[in-house]
C-alpha cells in the first residue's frame, strides 16, 4: 500500500500525465521503463472508455492481469513494483477515478480481508473444480476475465470490444500489456495454435464469474486463483504443486509484491494476500 501511495500521489496530486498528448508534464523521480509506459497511452485510454461512462467498472478493469493492470517481466523486483503501481496512478488519472476512490475497493475496512477470505474458502470444492479445469487447458497460463462480459484475456491475448490482440513484451522491461500489438481476426483462431477450444475457455469463464474469480494462474509449482486485487496487492487462494515451495509471509515474489497473510487452509492450498 505504501507504494501505491506513493506513486498514485504523484501521477494525481501532481497531474504527471496528459494522456490525450502522450506527453509528460512533470518530471519526477521515475522508474526505469517510463518510456516504455508512455507507448501504452493509447491502450490505457482505450481500456478507460468502459470506465469513463460508468465509475463503477474501474475495481473490476484494474484486477491483476486485466485490461487496466500490468506486469514488468523483465525488470526486477523493486522496479517492477514501482513501475506497476506509478502504471496505476496513471490509469486512474485516464479513467478520471478520484484519489480517494482509486484503491478504496480493495481497502475497505479491517472486516475485507476476513470476508475475501471467506468467500473463497467457503467455495473451495467449487475452486478445486475450477482449478482443475484451468490445468487441463495445457497452453493456457493466464485466463483473466473482468466487465463488461464477453471480455478476455488468454495468456497475452486481449478481447476488448470485440478486438483481440496480442500483446507483445516490450523489449527492455517486458512489459505487458505493451506498446505493440499482434491482430487476431478472432479468439478462435488464436486459440487453434495453442489446440485449446473457445468453448472450454468461455465455460471456464462461466465458473469463475458465478465463483467470483477473476484470474487463473500457472506457474511452475503453483496455480493462483485470484479473487481480487489492483497494483501490488492480490488476494486469492495458490495451490501448491509437487516440489513446490509454500508462501512465507514477508517474502517477495519475482514481481515485486510481497506476502502479507498467507493461511493454509486446506493441505496444499493456501489463502494468500500481497502488498
Amino acid at each position: 500500500m505504501a507504494r501505491i501511495g506513493k506513486w498514485v500521489a504523484i501521477t494525481l496530486t501532481a497531474s504527471l500525465v496528459v494522456i490525450s498528448t502522450g506527453v509528460l508534464v512533470a518530471q519526477p523521480p521515475k522508474p526505469r521503463g517510463l518510456d516504455e509506459l508512455r507507448k501504452l497511452f493509447p491502450h490505457i485510454k482505450e481500456a478507460c472508455a468502459p470506465v469513463l461512462e460508468a465509475p463503477g467498472l474501474w475495481p473490476l478493469r484494474v484486477f491483476p492481469y486485466g485490461p487496466l493492470s500490468l506486469e514488468a517481466r523483465k525488470a526486477g523486483p523493486t522496479e517492477a513494483g514501482d513501475l506497476r503501481n506509478f502504471h496505476l496512478g496513471v490509469a486512474a488519472s485516464a479513467c478520471d477515478i478520484p484519489r480517494e476512490a482509486v484503491t478504496s475497493h480493495f481497502f475497505c475496512g479491517p472486516e475485507c480481508p476476513n470476508n475475501r477470505r471467506d468467500h473463497l474458502v467457503s467455495q473451495l470444492t467449487k475452486v478445486r473444480a475450477a482449478v482443475a479445469r484451468f490445468e487441463s487447458l495445457g497452453g493456457v497460463n493466464v485466463i483473466s476475465i473482468w466487465a463488461p462480459r464477453g471480455e478476455i484475456r488468454v495468456n497475452d491475448v486481449f478481447v476488448l470490444d470485440k478486438t483481440v490482440e496480442e500483446a507483445i513484451p516490450s523489449p527492455v522491461m517486458g512489459l505487458v500489456p505493451s506498446g505493440q500489438w499482434r491482430i487476431w481476426s478472432d479468439l478462435a483462431s488464436y486459440l487453434a495454435t495453442i489446440r485449446v477450444k473457445e468453448s472450454d475457455i468461455r465455460g471456464l469463464d462461466s465458473s469463475m464469474r458465478e465463483i467470483g474469480l477473476s484470474a487463473f494462474v500457472r506457474e511452475k509449482t503453483q496455480v493462483r486463483a485470484v479473487g481480487v486485487g489492483l497494483g501490488d496487492n492480490e488476494s486469492g487462494l495458490l495451490f501448491l504443486g509437487n516440489g513446490g515451495l509454500k508462501p512465507v509471509v514477508g517474502k517477495t515474489r519475482p514481481d515485486g509484491s510481497r506476502y502479507q497473510f498467507v493461511e493454509e487452509v486446506s493441505k496444499g492450498v493456501f489463502f494468500y494476500e500481497t502488498t
